[in-house]
This record gives C-alpha cells, sequence and structure tokens, in this order.
C-alpha cells in the first residue's frame, strides 16, 4: 500500500459480533482499526478506552466520545446530491421528478434537501414526488415504489434507500427512465440507465485520516469530510450519450462544485418537502 501499511478485514455477522470484532484487531497489536456506520458507535467508544496505544476511527457516524484516541469522521451527503439535482434538471422532459428515501429521517432529509435545492437552481418549476420506503433492505419494494412514481409521469428519480435502492435503480431502466445512485458509483447496477451517483468519500476519508496519523497530525474528536478536504461529491458516466450530447451538464456541475467549495452556495440540509 501507499504507506505501507498491513491491513485486514474484519466482518462481523451481525452486531453482536462488531464489540468482539474491535477488541480482537486491537489485541492483534493493529494501529488503527477502522468501522463504518453508527452501529459501531458504543462498541468503538467501549472498547477504545480499553486501549489507549491504538487508534480508532468511525467512518460516516456523527457518534463521538471525548477520547484522545478516536475519531469519527462525518459524511456530508447534500453537497453530493445537490449536483445531482442540477444533472436532473436538465435529465426531465417531464418537469416531475422523484425520491425515494428509507425513512423520513433527518439524515434521509439532508439527501433530499441538496437534491432538491440543486434540482430548483436550475428550474424552481420542476415538480418533486417524494416517497419513504420504510425499509433499507427490500429492493422489490423499491422496484414497486418507484414504478408507481414513473407511472404518475415522474422520468428522473433519486433513492437513498441503501439495498433497497437498487429496486429503485433496475425500475428506472425497466422503464426507460433515469435513476440516480448514492454513497457509490452505481452505475453498474442498472449500466445506461443511472444518471449520475451523489457520493460519500468514504475512501478518501480513510486516505486522509491513515496520512494524518502516519504523519503524527492525529486529532481526535469529528472531522466533516466534505468539499473542503477534496472529497468527490459525484460519479458521472460521462461516456453516456446525454452527455456527450448536453455539454453544459458538466459544465453546470463543475461550476456549482466551485462555487460550493468556495462557500459561494451554501447547500440546505433541511427542507420541509415532503
Amino acid at each position: 500500500s501507499e504507506f505501507g501499511l498491513e491491513v485486514k478485514l474484519l466482518e462481523p455477522r451481525d452486531q453482536s459480533d462488531y464489540e468482539t470484532h474491535l477488541t480482537s484487531a486491537a489485541e492483534a497489536g493493529y494501529d488503527i482499526v477502522f468501522a463504518l456506520h453508527d452501529y459501531f458507535g458504543d462498541p468503538m467508544i467501549d472498547v477504545a478506552e480499553f486501549f489507549p496505544g491504538t487508534t480508532f476511527v468511525l467512518v460516516d457516524s456523527a457518534i463521538t466520545a471525548s477520547l484522545p484516541n478516536m475519531l469519527s469522521v462525518v459524511m456530508e451527503p447534500q453537497e453530493g446530491t445537490y449536483l445531482a439535482g442540477i444533472a436532473a434538471a436538465y435529465a426531465t422532459k417531464t418537469k416531475h421528478v422523484g425520491f425515494i428515501g428509507g425513512l423520513d429521517h433527518p439524515f434521509i432529509i439532508q439527501f433530499l434537501a441538496g437534491f432538491e435545492a440543486g434540482l430548483h437552481s436550475v428550474d424552481p418549476s420542476i415538480d418533486i414526488s417524494v416517497a419513504f420506503s420504510g425499509v433499507f433492505d427490500d429492493p422489490v419494494k423499491g422496484r414497486e415504489m418507484a414504478l408507481s412514481m414513473i407511472d404518475q409521469g415522474v422520468d428522473v428519480i433519486m433513492h437513498a434507500a441503501d439495498f433497497t435502492g437498487v429496486g429503485v435503480l433496475n425500475a428506472a431502466a425497466e422503464r426507460g427512465v433515469w435513476g440516480i445512485g448514492v454513497d457509490m458509483d452505481q452505475s453498474s447496477v442498472a449500466p445506461g440507465s443511472v444518471l449520475i451517483s451523489a457520493l460519500k468519500d468514504a475512501r478518501g476519508a480513510v486516505h486522509d485520516v491513515v496520512a494524518a496519523i502516519v504523519a503524527g497530525e492525529f486529532e481526535p474528536g469529528v472531522l466533516v469530510y466534505d468539499t473542503e478536504h477534496g472529497a468527490d461529491l459525484v460519479a458521472i458516466p460521462t461516456d453516456l450519450p446525454f452527455y456527450q450530447e448536453n455539454p453544459q451538464v458538466l459544465a453546470a456541475i463543475e461550476a456549482a462544485r466551485a462555487e460550493i467549495e468556495n462557500g459561494t452556495i451554501q447547500v440546505p440540509r433541511e427542507t420541509a418537502t415532503r
């Protein structure tokens, strides 16, 4: 690896394994222990107290503790979804787009708030339909909900529903409309039908945290990993005919990204739209 580190991956079967895996990694002498999402928050706090010589990093979570050897990395989704909203505004022909979230929860609303703001920065007249699946692991339900929206005239549909969202993207492909992915580049889920993916750049965050630790510059607490730190906000399949035929879309996305970086655009984290 770039830093000459030995890396080991541990995959817990369920939440009962979390504390055990964190402990075994620390006991094995690994200098840095990473874990992902809120579920690991309390187990990590408990374990980190017993291993002060090990650095613990919780990625994509705001759960934190006043421990000198623990860092929580917050991934803010709304900046990426703002750019996805710009793409959606250019792509929709019916002027009606959709959003399917896993839950009506403040964190999921961040995805919606950014998406809606980006969309309406291009065309305030575009309608947005919003629905919540209530579940993050049911692609069949995601597909059914997306098909219902498409039947109502939606021709671009974004999800923030984890595995449920796979069904959303598949429905978009099935009906010949655009889907928008999240968290990672999801263009391979429905090739040719995923307009853009709004990212949470966990890879970049982990790289930068490791670089800081190796350089002796580790700071515990909370790190908000956003454009200020060079986070990648979107993955765009630029080989799609849509982008070849509409180069102004990429230009608009790049211009907005620059304005987010310099603070000209302040992307909202909340919206009353439901």
